[in-house]
């Protein structure tokens, strides 16, 4: 069964799915891209506020998290640092 991270948003909750691994890059405070090894045709960008290497902390152990959890929890929820939020999360295709 497929796992996803589970991510807080201003629009709700939006889920990524782990499948083989997931890559967290901080481009600024405002602004992250959460890669899949599986696709190297797009990436998930992730507006941010006041985001931190904290935050890359939290998703790391979100898919740590992913990856032992039994397949019947297939959702992980990433517990975002206090004071760090995600407002939206778009699918974003390479150019």
């Amino acid at each position: 069964m497929n796992k996803y991270l589970k991510i807080p948003t201003g629009a709700g909750n939006h889920n990524i799915p782990v499948g083989n691994g997931l890559f967290v890059e901080r481009t600024s405070g405002t602004a992250m891209r959460i890669y899949s090894s599986a696709a190297l045709t797009h990436h998930y960008a992730l507006i941010t506020v006041a985001s931190t290497a904290a935050m890359i902390a939290a998703i790391d152990a979100a898919i740590e998290k992913a990856a032992v959890t039994p397949w019947h929890n297939a959702e992980v929820l990433v517990n975002l640092p206090s004071g760090e939020t995600v407002t939206s999360i778009t699918m974003t295709v390479f150019s």
